[in-house]
């Protein structure tokens, strides 16, 4: 069903790349117009879910929307994590623009793509992936392989943004019942860095920063296993605050 799946989005693309060719031509000026246009068709995840699409999530995404930011601005692109810091204030900045969503996964980031990118922001921090692991049991390659069409998408888009992909953070399944093995999230991680070689782009070890001796998120900075505390926060905030300004 999957590989189906992907077949048919395939031939979705070839159809609307020979419907764009008749319309405008094979010509010097058509061809990059057909390329930029081609990069702005969302990519399809291999390995699609539909969990991320509740009315908060189409909420947030029509918000964003409505107010686009700027290229001066300074995207923060996640899940519940990012939505719930308070990034001005952590990082004392402006110009910071908070694009997480409660419950986003991977799919979800890539189902709106387009509303990042249209900004054209100067940078773009990234954390996602650990609701694929939670709500939708994914695989860790298949998280990355979603991963992979995130970067592959805002290189084409934005090729002058910089992209900082940040590590997931560890979760605390020692003193909650967190069905997520921390085995997997260091998986990720280091997937996720050799991605940031392959794209030269940003690789940030947030997750280093939460870690105890023994590999579970420590305790002062949760109160669930995985959501932040106060001092969580600020303890983000200072990994990430040399790369923000």
């Amino acid at each position: 069903m999957k590989e189906q799946s992907a077949l048919t989005g395939f031939f979705i693309l070839v159809i609307i790349f020979c419907g764009l060719i008749l319309t405008f031509g094979l010509n010097i000026t058509g061809i990059p117009f057909l390329i930029r246009q081609i990069s702005k068709i969302t990519l399809i995840s291999s390995f699609p879910d539909q969990s991320y699409q509740t009315p908060y999530y189409q909420k947030k995404v029509k918000e964003f929307r409505q107010n686009p930011g700027s290229q001066q601005d300074i995207f923060l692109v996640g899940d519940s994590l990012t939505d719930q810091g308070n990034w001005k204030q952590l990082l004392n900045q402006t110009n910071l623009k908070n694009r997480g969503i409660s419950g986003d996964t991977t799919a979800g980031v890539l189902n709106r793509i387009d509303e990042i990118s249209d900004a054209q922001p100067q940078k773009i921090f990234i954390m996602i992936g650990v609701n694929d692991l939670w709500n939708e049991n994914r695989t860790v390659d298949q998280i990355i392989v979603n991963y992979k069409e995130i970067l592959t998408t805002l290189q084409a888009q934005i090729p002058e943004t910089q992209i900082y992909i940040q590590s997931l953070l560890p979760i605390n399944n020692r003193d909650y019942p967190i069905k997520i093995d921390n085995q997997d999230i260091i998986e990720v991680n280091q997937k996720l860095q050799a991605l940031a070689t392959q794209f030269n782009d940003e690789y940030l070890d947030i997750y280093s920063h939460f870690v105890d001796e023994s590999k579970q998120l420590k305790t002062t900075y949760t109160n669930d296993g995985v959501h932040l505390t106060t001092e969580g926060y600020q303890q983000w905030a200072n990994a990430i605050a040399d790369w923000v300004k």
